[in-house]
C-alpha cells in the first residue's frame, strides 16, 4: 500500500474517533428530550416555537434536536464539536472555565452563548432557529452523565465493554443508546413510559443552571459502581442505571420546556 492511502485512512480514523467523542444519547434520547420539553410550553412560546421552526412544536423540536450532530460534519460547523462536552480531571466534579471551556468551547459555555444569542430579537429569523436548534441539543447533552466525564478517558468512549454476546462496543456508546433502547416504542409512547413527576427537580433556567446541570451528570459519572473491571458489563449495570438515565432524560426535557418559557416569553 502506497503511503497516500494509508494517509487517508488514518485521518478517517482520527475523524471517526473525534465523532464519537461528541455524540449523546443518539436520535432517540435527544428525540424524547425535546417531545417532554414540548409539552412543557405554554400556549405563546409554543407560537413562538412554531414560527422558528417552521412546524408543529413538537414534531419541530424532535427534528431539531439532532440537528447540531448533523451540522457539525459540514464546513460551517466544524468548530462546534467542542460544544457538544466538558471534560474533567478524573474524580474531580468541579468548574474551571480556564481549563475546560476556553472560550466558551465546552457543553455549558456553548448552551449559555446560544440562550443569548434566542434570547437577541434583534437577530434575523434564521440566526435564532440556528440559536433554538442548538439549545434544543445541548440542554440534552449536558444531561448525558459521559458528555460531563473524564477526560482521560474521552467520556468514556476509551472504556471498552461486552454487553452479554455484543463485543467492541465502549461505555459512552452503551450510554448513548443501548442504555435507554425500548423495542418497538415511538417517541411519545416512550416518553410516556419514562414520563414521571419530579417534584424535587430544580427547573429553573438562571445564570448557574448549565453548570449545575453538567455537575449532576459528573457526580453520576462519580459514583464508584458507574465504571467497573474488565469488559464484561455486570449483571446488575441495566436495572442500576437505566432508572437514572431516563431520570436524565426526563430532567433534561422539563428543563429545556422551562428554559424555553422563560426565554421565549412575550
Amino acid at each position: 500500500m502506497s503511503l497516500k492511502p494509508l494517509l487517508i485512512l488514518s485521518l478517517c480514523i482520527a475523524i471517526a474517533a473525534h465523532s464519537a467523542d461528541t455524540r449523546a444519547w443518539g436520535p432517540r434520547g435527544h428525540e424524547l428530550v425535546a417531545e417532554i420539553a414540548s409539552r412543557e410550553l405554554r400556549p405563546d412560546v409554543k407560537k413562538e416555537v412554531e414560527r422558528l421552526l417552521g412546524d408543529r412544536a413538537d414534531l419541530a423540536m424532535r427534528e431539531a434536536a439532532t440537528w447540531a450532530d448533523e451540522a457539525r460534519n459540514e464546513p460551517a460547523f466544524r468548530n462546534t464539536g467542542s460544544w457538544h462536552y466538558v471534560n474533567f480531571p478524573r474524580g474531580q466534579c468541579q468548574i474551571d472555565r480556564t481549563a475546560q471551556c476556553r472560550d466558551g468551547n465546552c457543553v455549558y459555555g456553548a448552551l449559555e452563548a446560544q440562550v443569548k444569542r434566542l434570547q437577541n430579537r434583534k437577530l434575523k429569523l434564521a440566526d435564532r432557529a440556528e440559536a433554538l436548534r442548538f439549545v434544543i441539543h445541548f440542554v440534552g447533552d449536558v444531561h448525558q452523565p459521559l458528555h460531563a466525564g473524564w477526560k482521560d478517558d474521552r467520556g468514556g468512549n476509551d472504556k471498552q465493554i461486552r454487553a452479554g454476546r455484543r463485543d467492541g462496543g465502549n461505555l459512552h456508546g452503551f450510554w448513548d443508546g443501548d442504555l435507554i433502547r425500548r423495542e418497538n416504542t415511538r417517541v411519545r409512547e416512550h416518553a410516556d413510559q419514562i414520563l414521571t413527576p419530579m417534584p424535587k427537580l430544580d427547573r429553573t433556567w438562571n445564570a448557574a443552571a448549565a453548570t449545575d446541570w453538567a455537575l449532576e451528570s459528573c457526580q453520576i459519572v462519580k459514583r464508584p459502581d458507574f465504571y467497573f473491571k474488565g469488559v464484561d458489563l455486570p449483571a446488575d449495570y441495566v436495572s442500576t442505571f437505566r432508572p437514572i438515565a431516563e431520570q436524565r432524560l426526563v430532567a433534561a426535557g422539563y428543563r429545556l420546556g422551562n428554559l424555553l418559557n422563560h426565554v421565549l416569553s412575550f
